[in-house]
């Protein structure tokens, strides 16, 4: 998403502040439209193996980015900085994380 690969099909739906307070309680987050579990169009699971190197891969790639990467707009809080979208990814990647108590 970050990158523009992907776009979400709805723009400020969910007020950022309800984001922020669902998360801030351990409550789910609602995705955007076309992000979902079922409609999310993820990588198909094909091993445990791959799918880290895949996961490796995105951060490793996220991690070069300049700090003045020109991302696309967050569906919910806009034009956001390479902090902001950093701690979208660690939030979004621990909550997969503590789905397989890891």
């Amino acid at each position: 998403m970050a990158k523009g690969n992907k776009k979400s099909d709805e723009y400020g739906i969910v007020h950022p502040n309800e984001i922020l307070q669902r998360s801030s309680s351990g409550q789910t987050v609602p995705a955007p439209k076309g992000f979902g579990q079922i409609e999310g169009g993820g990588t198909v699971p094909a091993s445990f193996e791959n799918d880290k190197a895949i996961l490796k891969e995105h951060i490793r790639e996220f991690s070069e980015f300049d700090k003045d990467f020109q991302f696309v707009e967050h569906p919910y809080f806009g034009n956001i900085s390479y902090n902001r979208w950093g701690e979208l990814a660690i939030y979004h990647l621990n909550h997969h994380l503590k789905q397989f108590s890891v």
